[in-house]
């Protein structure tokens, strides 16, 4: 029972910090971007732009949409995200690699355990592909197709 919620606490602790980002409140952050990148810019308001990167000054980001090129002033940009390079397909195969292993250490766990009355190795064999498939479904799933390049600092 003990292996079993370290390997819970060790998964949960694993996505946290994946999910993590930080230093992304620094404009200078728009430099990464090149010109025709598709992008995606969200207002204070939470209206959400979607086109290709144009420039960016210091007082605003331009971008091509549909009805034409648009200017959003600095002062109005919520946050900013590279809509081209997706980390969904990185996700699926970290969720793979947590799942596989909480799959197996649950499973070892569970095949040691007087509970299954000397089933060995058959909870090990089902719970660690079954693991693994969970594990690359769910990282898939994590709404990470765009990463966020900039986000405006929160004010009080």
């Amino acid at each position: 029972m003990r292996k079993l919620v370290l390997a819970i606490v060790g998964s949960l602790l694993l996505a946290g910090h994946i999910c993590a980002q930080t230093g992304q409140d620094s404009w200078d952050n728009l430099k990464t971007l090149r010109p025709g990148q598709k992008i995606e810019v969200v207002d204070m308001k939470l209206k959400s732009l979607k086109g290709t990167f144009v420039s960016f000054s210091e007082e605003a980001i331009s971008l091509c949409v549909k009805d034409g090129e648009v200017a959003v002033q600095r002062a109005d940009v919520l946050r900013v995200r590279d809509r081209e390079h997706s980390k969904r397909g990185r996700n699926a195969l970290l969720g793979l690699g947590t799942g596989l292993a909480t799959g197996l250490v649950v499973g070892a766990a569970l095949d040691t355990s007087e509970i299954m009355g000397g089933a060995q190795g058959t909870m090990k064999a089902g719970l660690t592909p079954l693991g693994g498939a969970a594990g690359a479904a769910i990282g898939a799933a994590v709404p990470s197709g765009a990463r966020t390049i900039y986000r405006a600092k929160k004010t009080r």
